[in-house]
């Protein structure tokens, strides 16, 4: 005898996502798209960056009244940036074990503007946020140790497209030989 399916199974992790963002008084705070080669995308605004993340990895444990099924995002995988025309994207990427499902978490910041950190959220976040923030030029806000962690002060942010590209001339010309 099999059991009969639950109303979780006809529902998309965009769904359970909703619910569960709806579930912790997020509503309207965030856009849900099935973008075709990252699977389900959140688009959030900068301020809701923290409330967001938080109500994804606690999740909503009484599943049998808003229906998410338990469904938490306990994992941070990456958090990373683009640079897409005037402004910075960045990109978290979460991932749920005890439902086997990714999420990509999206908002963007102008060139130079202030990166509040997530690490009390997932600590995992820590390194990746010093990183991001030194390669785009961000400010880095709410961190416990905001020094650049791959290259020294003075040096331009690489990853933004307005820094020119160095050629070899460029850097074997700094170079003496004695």
């Amino acid at each position: 005898m099999s059991l009969p399916p639950s109303n979780m199974d006809n529902l998309t992790l965009a769904d359970k996502v909703t619910t569960l963002l709806d579930a912790a008084s997020i509503a309207g705070a965030y856009q849900i798209a099935k973008e075709s080669k990252l699977g389900v995308v959140v688009r959030i605004d900068i301020e809701d960056v923290i409330s967001v993340l938080g109500a994804l990895r606690q999740g909503n444990k009484d599943s049998s009244e808003n229906g998410n099924d338990g469904l938490r995002f306990e994992q941070l995988i990456d958090v990373f940036g683009a640079d897409v025309r005037d402004r910075i994207e960045v990109t978290y990427r979460l991932r749920s074990l005890s439902s086997n499902a990714d999420l990509m978490v999206k908002f963007e910041l102008p060139y130079g503007g202030t990166y509040f950190s997530v690490g009390e959220v997932y600590a995992a976040a820590w390194m990746p946020e010093r990183e991001l923030c030194e390669m785009f030029g961000l400010v880095l806000e709410n961190h416990p140790n905001p020094k650049r962690l791959l290259t020294t002060e003075g040096l331009p942010p690489f990853l933004r497209k307005e820094v020119a590209i160095r050629t070899k001339e460029d850097i074997w010309g700094s170079m003496t030989w004695e």
